[in-house]
């Protein structure tokens, strides 16, 4: 009789588990995506208007998580060592193949420009990335087009500029 209790225990335990993670997975069925995980991402700044780069692509690294936050780093050379902190943010599915992605970074000091090495100089405050993600299902890597703006530390924005990017996986 303590054997049929016993199991009957680790059987109701089982199912507590197991049913709530299946009827998650069958009431949303798009919470696996193909955009979750780390992506070695290669940015490149752009003019808004004609496209054109702005400078050599960098490297950035972007993690999107499962339910929607995202984190990045990058090594972008505009910023003096630790100005920039690593993006944090949210991303969700527009379509198919298609996302939306927001991060903010915090700008830690500012700096001045520096003409000679082609550094335009940032104010202490914050950096948003604002991106639209197209996923490649036959290369498995993704691409985008984003739109970047600095604000100070009042929340002012004083630059904005644009970018594109291709990733694949980590």
């Amino acid at each position: 009789m303590r054997s049929i209790i016993c199991k009957a225990s680790l059987f109701l335990a089982a199912a507590i588990l197991v049913v709530p993670a299946f009827a998650q997975s069958v009431a949303h069925p798009e919470t696996k995506t193909k955009l979750v995980g780390t992506w070695q991402v290669q940015v490149t700044q752009v003019d808004c208007t004609s496209g054109t780069p702005l400078g050599p692509s960098f490297t950035s690294l972007l993690t999107f998580a499962q339910g929607g936050t995202m984190s990045e780093d990058t090594e972008n050379p505009a910023f003096g060592h630790g100005q920039r902190g690593a993006g944090q943010g949210m991303w969700s599915s527009t379509g198919q193949s298609t996302y939306t992605a927001k991060s903010v970074a915090l700008i830690k000091y500012t700096t001045q420009a520096n003409p000679k090495t082609h550094d335009p100089g940032f104010d202490a405050g914050q950096q948003t990335i604002s991106q639209n993600i197209t996923f490649d299902d036959q290369s498995g890597q993704w691409s985008s087009k984003a739109s970047v703006t600095f604000t100070d530390a009042t929340g002012t924005a004083y630059r904005q500029g644009c970018a594109t990017a291709s990733a694949a996986p980590f």
